[in-house]
């Protein structure tokens, strides 16, 4: 039996006033950090282009059995760094997101450079998981541009929560985007934010 992927979705925004070094944190410490963990397959960061929080950082799993190894644990939570935990509690809007991939498949988040936008849109179908990805397929391959689609089910109480994560080639329009994913199954997203890849300047 294949092991289904995982993803690592988090979002937060710093205070104004600690943005630089927010991100002299991300790139110099937190993102080498874990791109060196085992079961980490690629680190990404996206910055916010419509909706909020603004910085977005991606992580595609071996499976998300990658968060609970020792290695894992060694870095994370009450062993973090100094520098994480001065920073992370002055975040706002910060969502921590553990997510199984749908359906089989290698497919991992474009390299920068590669995907010019992506949209992460979270929703609660009311119908089923397997039902809403067959529609949200066919929704998504009509976009033009679109690199790929891929869906994951987070786990968790309540009603199923499925995260789409569509990649794009070039700019895309938020309200094409809305028009053809907003509602799926009858599920409207609960959230709905498009990105562009994060560059130093």
């Amino acid at each position: 039996m294949t092991t289904a992927k995982g993803l690592l979705l988090v979002t937060m925004e710093p205070p104004a006033g600690l943005e630089e070094e927010f991100n002299d944190w991300y790139d110099t410490e937190h993102f080498p950090q874990r791109r060196a963990l085992p079961g980490f397959e690629t680190a990404s960061r996206w910055v916010c282009l419509d909706g909020w929080p603004r910085w977005l950082a991606l992580y595609d799993l071996a499976s998300p059995a990658a968060l609970e190894t020792a290695d894992y644990r060694a870095v994370s939570a009450g062993n973090s760094t100094p520098w994480s935990r001065r920073l992370l509690p002055r975040t706002l809007g910060r969502q921590r997101v553990v997510a199984e991939q749908m359906g089989a498949g290698d497919a991992l988040t474009r390299p920068a450079g590669e995907a010019a936008a992506l949209l992460a849109a979270r929703y609660r179908p009311d119908g089923g998981a397997e039902a809403f990805a067959a529609t949200a397929t066919a929704a998504a391959a009509l976009l033009p541009g679109l690199i790929q689609l891929r869906l994951f089910r987070q786990a968790g109480p309540g009603a199923e929560t499925v995260w789409l994560i569509a990649e794009f080639a070039g700019p895309v329009s938020r309200e094409a985007l809305r028009a053809a994913l907003g509602t799926l199954s009858g599920a409207g997203a609960q959230m709905f934010n498009l990105y562009a890849p994060y560059f130093r300047g």
